[in-house]
């Protein structure tokens, strides 16, 4: 959690240690990558596994190696256990993303205010000229025009994906409650995730050259396979679960 919090915070004074002139606060926020190298955003995002896992995930393979999944299933019975594990993993894992790019986006607003480096603005009076022949910018021109709306926006829509990622991860946890499995597929489907032509992390970037088209099918092909995953995961346990 510590990290999950300190890494978008690392992230804004290198960027300011960075460039000689200061970006403006929507263009210094995390999720906007403006740092060179971008190596906060590769250690938080790339490794958001192994930052749930640790941090919630786990949970349950915790109870199974002390054995105490038996006495929370005998005290609540299993669709409520494994219910509750599944819900608490999405409001963990959603709230302290959450509250780290929240952080970090009033800290932008605090330190570079007077910020004038925004490479995007430039564009929209080209934007505004083409949206009649080619309507499909409209999308760009409204994030570039809304920025602050916009940051606001990605900031929620990644807190959500990494709140049902936390509920994922316990999936995995229920059908592999070892740590070397739970550990390992989590990471390589993540890595699946995050990589080809439609990775989620474009969703992670408020001022994308993607159309909104390839944004929404890219949202819709992490969260349909996860929300499989999860449904699978309860279903299995609550059907074949033996005290």
């Amino acid at each position: 959690m510590t990290l999950m919090i300190l890494f978008p915070i690392a992230d804004l004074f290198l960027l300011n240690s960075q460039w000689s002139e200061k970006f403006t606060p929507n263009q210094s926020a995390f999720l906007v990558g403006n740092s060179e190298g971008h190596m906060m955003q590769i250690l938080m995002l790339w490794f958001l596994p192994i930052y749930i896992l640790i941090m919630v995930s786990e949970y349950y393979i915790q109870d199974v190696q002390s054995n105490s999944q038996s006495i929370h299933i005998l005290k609540v019975g299993k669709r409520k256990y494994f219910g509750r594990q599944l819900i608490f993993s999405f409001i963990v894992a959603f709230s302290v993303m959450l509250i780290s790019l929240l952080i970090n986006f009033l800290l932008v607003w605090l330190i570079n205010y007077n910020g004038t480096q925004d490479p995007y603005t430039a564009a929209l009076p080209q934007l505004s000229k083409i949206i009649n022949q080619h309507p499909e910018f409209m999308y760009s021109y409204f994030i570039i025009a809304n920025q602050t709306l916009a940051n606001l926006i990605f900031i929620l829509l990644v807190s959500v994906i990494v709140g049902v990622l936390g509920s994922g991860l316990t999936a995995i946890c229920f059908f592999f409650p070892k740590r070397v499995y739970a550990y390992f597929l989590a990471f390589a489907l993540w890595f699946l995730d995050i990589t080809g032509d439609h990775a989620v992390m474009i969703v992670f970037q408020p001022f994308n050259e993607y159309p909104w088209k390839l944004v929404l099918t890219n949202i819709g092909l992490f969260l349909s396979p996860a929300f499989i995953l999860i449904v699978a995961s309860y279903i299995y346990k609550v059907k074949s679960d033996e005290i």
